[in-house]
């Protein structure tokens, strides 16, 4: 099932300058698996899930790992586990701790054995239990840290 196109469930209060912008899932070949953005944007989703999955490639290349980048007033924050990489966009006001404790939240939220039994993993970002824990993770972030944006 398609979140976007499920009209019965209400969407939870997003505070109208939320502290995270943005949250994308990416496998390692750059495909987004889970977006949501919570401003109006005119990112491109694919280029910039391309982008993502080309910074953590390199920074592997060069034998370190990624953590964070800072482009146009966004901080980006990147945790990886196996073939994926957890993308959360927050204005600078909100501290990288922050932004860590909340990709940890997020990490932990996801049940990886489970996750290992689809043939298409994918398809395990997309089920209905992931996305409402995922939408309660990100509200409850969003309330918590609403203040930090004036």
């Amino acid at each position: 099932m398609n979140a976007k196109s499920s009209t019965t469930r209400k969407q939870p209060d997003i505070p109208s300058k939320p502290p995270l912008l943005r949250f994308t899932i990416v496998d390692l070949s750059g495909l987004a698996v889970f977006h949501r953005s919570y401003i109006s944007e005119v990112m491109d989703e694919l280029l910039f899930s391309g982008f993502s999955a080309a910074m953590i490639a390199f920074s592997r290349e060069l034998g370190s790992e990624l953590y964070g980048i800072q482009m146009e007033g966004v901080n980006y924050y990147f945790r990886t586990k196996e073939d994926f990489i957890l993308v959360v966009g927050m204005y600078p006001r909100v501290r990288s701790s922050s932004a860590k404790r909340f990709l940890r939240l997020v990490f932990e939220s996801i049940n990886w054995g489970e996750l290992e039994g689809y043939l298409n993993k994918a398809i395990y970002f997309q089920t209905e239990e992931f996305i409402e824990n995922l939408e309660q993770i990100i509200l409850e972030f969003q309330i918590k840290f609403k203040h930090l944006i004036s």
